[in-house]
């Protein structure tokens, strides 16, 4: 029975470490925790790429229109164009989208069957979100950097797709994030 008690501990603490986006951060990461963190992801981009999960499975088409979408908004805010997008994770995908505010995001995150929206602020290369999480770019990925009982952690998205043209989908299927959505100033399509 000790043994049984130990591993279900050892899961539990394996899940706290790989625990999504969806949660709030307790703080933001400090710089060298980001900088410590950047470097794991350098080291991890192989393995994560021969895993299978992060294989870039976008077609052609899709890798065109994403880059066609980030280079137009590139035009208006050239801090928010690398970000934009859908980024994709093992069982989570963010939906990230332009706001009104200069410099600002939207970023909508689906986890199983929830969803989440919170804003972000990029600054210096970085996205800072309201849940004191900061993303950061490295080629084709995406590394959400958080902070969970004074543990700093990595979660990696990688290869973004094109982002749906409406906000009709979200709507369907997540109401209360649609709304929120719609209340803060994000913004859908090409700028105008």
């Amino acid at each position: 029975m000790r043994q049984l008690q130990l591993g279900s501990v050892w899961v539990l603490v394996l899940v706290s470490l790989t625990q999504p986006a969806i949660a709030q951060s307790e703080r933001y990461p400090t710089a060298t925790e980001l900088q410590q963190l950047a470097q794991e992801l350098r080291r991890k981009i192989p393995s994560l790429q021969a895993s299978g999960f992060y294989s870039d499975r976008r077609t052609f088409e899709e890798w065109q229109e994403r880059a066609a979408y980030a280079a137009a908004w590139a035009d208006v805010d050239p801090a928010i164009a690398p970000f934009l997008g859908e980024w994709i994770a093992i069982e989570e995908s963010l939906y990230i989208y332009p706001a009104t505010a200069r410099g600002g995001v939207c970023v909508v995150d689906i986890y199983q069957d929830k969803s989440k929206l919170y804003t972000g602020q990029v600054r210096d290369g970085k996205l800072y979100t309201d849940q004191s999480q900061v993303f950061f770019l490295d080629n084709n990925f995406l590394g959400n950097v958080s902070v969970y009982e004074n543990q700093p952690s990595l979660y990696e998205y990688a290869h973004p797709r094109p982002l749906p043209d409406s906000s009709e989908e979200l709507r369907q299927y997540y109401p209360e994030t649609a709304a929120a959505f719609e209340a803060s100033g994000c913004l859908v399509g090409l700028p105008q």
